[in-house]
């Protein structure tokens, strides 16, 4: 049984939902009437406990969309779309917790759920001070490589690079993200031994600032020097891949970023595909939290990244954005980057120096959709951007 909250921006998108159940599609009309409720999708109720969980809901005033076969048991299961306030959905699974079929345990998940909704999340103490997420943090991107798709070579000069660092911090970058290696689509992989080269003059530079910086990483030896060197932060592309990573990060008390992506990037933009996307990577969270988690690593030291631009399509890529609300059900705080990214030219015809105010507005979106770490080339347009969109959503005006 998983639950997902259900964040749908068109009768459109609803409608995939409900068809994705099998409801009866006469009744369609009906719960479409009902988008502007709180959603939340249930996966594999047993048929009986489907029948139990509507009739509850509608009890309370709420509904549920359940498969259409459910009426007549000719379904072993089925998953359920929960419609209505979360008032009634806490009434709901409370007047459930004594019902057989599975029920019982639906009340802990779905209080746990929702105190992760209604909350920001919770500050990492790292190494080098406290994450707090009671206001947006901008990471500033510094790439020391020949090929990275946007800043290739512009910063392979050490003085150069930490000149870029100062500009930054300067303009407002909570967190600056350092790394060695492309990871463009069709990039190859890159010594240690290299990277290291490139990297020794930044570390050194990064030692003296006494500031939150990251290392984007994916050969373990590279991520160890850098924490060494005071990273406090591991932000790695591989989807978790390689469980050293992160337990490498819990030995020196680090955050790690768990980023999802479909295949490598030598690979993964050949041909992506997902049946279900945003359903796909709630699951990859889901799972991936559950083994760190078995692992021994602190689940409050992990940072979740929809990995924009990773394995994606231009929709997959959009409706990350569009639905990003919906991975806040896991407490976890949510890193976004989708700074200058191709998606962005390929919608609006634009080439990759000419993206800035598409970069702000999907910054921006993805904030309002509860990001809490906006990584980005451009950090002084970004912050000011950002800090506008706080200021007007606080209710006392105010962004930090």
């Amino acid at each position: 049984m998983l639950l997902r909250p259900l964040v749908v921006g068109s009768s459109v998108e609803l409608v995939q939902e409900l068809q994705r159940v099998e409801v009866d599609p006469s009744c369609i009309d009906v719960f479409i009437e009902k988008s502007d409720s709180f959603l939340l999708k249930i996966t594999r109720l047993s048929t009986p406990a489907a029948n139990v969980l509507k009739q509850t809901a509608i009890s309370f005033g709420a509904d549920a969309a359940v498969h259409r076969e459910v009426i007549t048991g000719k379904v072993d299961c089925s998953d359920a779309i929960f419609m209505g306030t979360k008032r009634q959905l806490r009434r709901t699974v409370l007047a459930l917790s004594g019902q057989p079929f599975g029920l019982a345990k639906l009340e802990k998940k779905v209080c746990e759920l929702l105190d992760h909704l209604d909350r920001e999340p919770c500050a990492i103490e790292i190494p080098s001070g406290k994450l707090s997420f009671d206001h947006p943090l901008i990471m500033g991107v510094l790439n020391v490589t020949p090929d990275s798709f946007s800043d290739g070579g512009l910063f392979l000069d050490p003085d150069v690079a930490c000149r870029h660092i100062d500009e930054m911090i300067q303009d407002g970058a909570d967190i600056i993200d350092v790394g060695a290696e492309s990871t463009r689509p069709g990039s190859d992989p890159v010594s240690a031994s290299e990277q290291l080269r490139r990297l020794a003059p930044i570390f050194d530079h990064l030692q003296k600032l006494h500031i939150i910086w990251s290392i984007d990483a994916a050969d373990p030896d590279v991520a160890r020097a850098a924490l060494d060197k005071g990273a406090s932060i591991v932000n790695n592309v591989s989807g978790g891949a390689n469980p050293a990573l992160w337990q490498m990060a819990g030995s020196y008390s680090a955050a790690f970023v768990l980023m999802h992506i479909q295949g490598t990037p030598r690979t993964m933009q050949q041909d992506p595909h997902y049946e279900d996307f945003n359903a796909e990577l709630f699951r990859f969270f889901s799972t991936k939290l559950e083994e760190i988690q078995a692992s021994g690593f602190s689940r409050d030291h992990v940072i979740i990244d929809p990995g924009i631009g990773f394995g994606k399509r231009v929709h997959d890529n959009t409706s990350a954005i569009r639905r990003l609300g919906e991975l806040r059900a896991f407490g976890s705080p949510i890193l976004v980057g989708a700074s200058r990214k191709s998606f962005l030219g390929k919608l609006l015809g634009l080439e990759v120096n000419d993206r800035l105010e598409a970069s702000i507005a999907s910054a921006v979106l993805a904030f309002a959709g509860g990001a809490a770490i906006l990584r980005v080339h451009d950090v002084r347009q970004t912050r000011k951007a950002i800090d506008a969109a706080a200021a007007i959503r606080s209710v006392d005006g105010t962004s930090r």
